[in-house]
């Protein structure tokens, strides 16, 4: 019998370190599927392998994403091209065709209004290089307030439009006057703390437009 156990425990390992290999090399979030899939962790644990065993096995025909970048993918119909485009699933983003979408690639802030242009402008997102990238994924708007003062442990600054769009640690969207220079390649290296950093006539414009609420797309 103990044999028996040992047997099995052994084999037990060997599939799950052979699992989980092959989960983390074709993007296979098992954190992600954990958090955004309760039902599947209520009734199976949350256990890697076994979380990614369920993904290959029912997850891909149910339409269920294996890590955060292919959601926001699907929502925004973008993958590789760094070039602002709207939604191209609409019905599935909160609020349709009515969001912000910020592309950290190409550097730019997009807020469409039922899927028309309505603004865009360059930005300046997290700084790359020192860890402080801006966090990606579908958020919204948690915060809308004419003006406040930013502090941190180095910093304490006076924003005119600030909008939350994170829970937790304090990331959005405000103006910054302390800034030259707006896209580009600013961010990899003179990036912010991981807010996202916009021109003054535009932040004020976009604060105009939208409300708590609106859905953000960051990619």
């Amino acid at each position: 019998m103990f044999k028996k156990l040992i047997t099995y425990f052994f084999i037990t390992s060997i599939i799950f370190n052979i699992s989980f290999s092959v989960a983390k090399a074709d993007g296979f979030d098992a954190g992600y599927y954990a958090s955004k899939y309760p039902d599947v962790v209520n009734e199976l644990g949350n256990d890697p392998g076994v979380l990614y065993q369920h993904y290959m096995t029912f997850g891909v025909n149910e339409g269920r994403f294996q890590n955060r970048q292919e959601e926001i993918d699907s929502l925004t119909g973008q993958t590789s091209d760094p070039a602002p485009a709207p939604a191209q699933n609409l019905a599935a983003l909160p609020g349709g065709g009515t969001y912000i979408d910020v592309n950290i690639a190409s550097q730019t802030v997009t807020y469409y209004q039922n899927g028309e242009v309505k603004l865009s402008t360059p930005c300046v997102t997290g700084n790359v290089n020192a860890g402080n990238g801006t966090p990606t994924g579908v958020f919204s708007v948690m915060t809308h307030t004419p003006g406040k003062f930013l502090t941190g442990p180095t910093w304490n600054v006076w924003v005119d439009r600030w909008m939350r769009f994170t829970p937790g640690a304090a990331i959005g969207l405000h103006d910054a006057n302390w800034r030259s220079t707006f896209g580009g390649d600013v961010y990899l290296t003179n990036g912010s703390h991981g807010c996202v950093n916009l021109p003054h006539d535009a932040a004020c414009q976009l604060f105009d437009m939208v409300s708590i609420g609106t859905t953000v797309v960051v990619h």
